[in-house]
């Protein structure tokens, strides 16, 4: 699961207060213009004053002229950004929220992994993280996250509970786990399982790798890997889970069967994947990666609609060119499998 991106409102005040407001007693009407005003017409000129005066122009309309000829100040640049800085913030910030036990470690060159209480504790989940990253970037993502990323991993729920709400003021949104978009930062209870922690670490990837991808790919790959095993070094697949109840039900129903296909899945946009039915669109994404991936095709189908997004907006093009198939044609055998499972 991700918490939803945060939008500011600061960029809408910013447009409402940036249009500068005058008086009309101080409007220019355009260059050499001279200013609206009641005052009585001016007295007439003689014809040396009329060459004079066609001559030299007003001194205000002189200042406008040269106002709108100097160039706008540039703006000052923002500092670039300094991945071994922000990698160190984060580190001592680490220990700051956590404890001065706090174990912390870099894996793969920008994820920021904290353990309260010390390396010993959660040995295993550190092992998982550095072998998952290993795998997730081995011919799977090509982009790799330019910003670091930190990873806090708590051994049980109540010190996982407690840090939501000193951080947020709030309970965590998930009993197991999130990926806080805004503070790259992925906050684990490993206690239930390590499934949860290999789900979250996909968010972060497909954001730099894929940026436009919708919800329901992500969180397809994300759960696909929720129950997982390594079967070679650099090598990691999903296999069946706790989400195959929901699917099956559906695709067993008269009534929900539509809603449980391959073309229902392709043309969702992101705000239904998450509607009323998200548990099944769920397990209907995570499903279809796993069925993808037993054929080896869920990396070249995810690598093509990645790379041909502008063109393919749903995937549909990068499904059928990959498997040979339209969704629609490919939904009957998909179905089957699901049910076989």
């Amino acid at each position: 699961m991700s918490r939803p991106k945060r939008w500011g409102w600061c960029l809408l005040h910013a447009c409402l207060l940036s249009g500068a407001g005058c008086s009309s007693a101080g409007r220019l009407d355009g260059p050499g213009e001279r200013p609206f005003s009641h005052a009585s017409p001016a007295p007439a000129l003689g014809a040396d004053s009329l060459r004079a005066a066609a001559v030299e122009p007003a001194p205000r309309a002189q200042a406008a002229k040269a106002a709108a000829a100097k160039p706008a100040a540039a703006k000052p640049l923002a500092p670039p950004y300094d991945l071994a800085a922000d990698i160190e913030a984060r580190r001592q910030r680490a220990i700051e929220q956590l404890g001065p036990s706090t174990d912390v470690e870099l894996v793969e060159g920008t994820f920021v992994v904290a353990a309260p209480g010390g390396k010993r504790a959660l040995a295993s989940a550190i092992d998982v993280t550095r072998r998952a990253l290993s795998a997730y970037f081995n011919g799977r993502f090509d982009k790799r996250p330019t910003r670091a990323i930190s990873v806090y991993l708590f051994p049980t729920a109540s010190p996982y509970e407690a840090f939501c709400k000193e951080s947020d003021g709030a309970a965590c949104i998930s009993p197991y786990g999130f990926y806080a978009y805004a503070d790259r930062r992925i906050v684990m209870n490993v206690g239930p399982g390590i499934g949860t922690l290999t789900h979250e670490l996909i968010h972060p990837l497909v954001e730099s790798d894929f940026p436009n991808a919708p919800d329901w790919i992500n969180e397809g790959i994300a759960s696909l890997f929720e129950h997982f095993y390594f079967s070679a070094p650099g090598e990691i697949h999903g296999s069946k889970n706790w989400r195959h109840p929901r699917l099956a039900q559906a695709l067993r129903s008269k009534t929900e069967r539509n809603e449980a296909s391959l073309p229902t899945l392709f043309g969702l946009s992101d705000q239904a994947f998450r509607g009323e039915r998200e548990d099944l669109n769920y397990a209907s994404a995570r499903f279809l990666c796993q069925w993808l991936d037993q054929k080896q095709l869920l990396w070249p189908f995810y690598q093509r609609w990645r790379d041909n997004y502008e063109n393919d907006r749903s995937g549909a093009q990068a499904f059928a060119a990959v498997v040979g198939e339209t969704p629609a044609e490919a939904d009957s055998e998909w179905t089957q499998w699901v049910l076989r499972l």
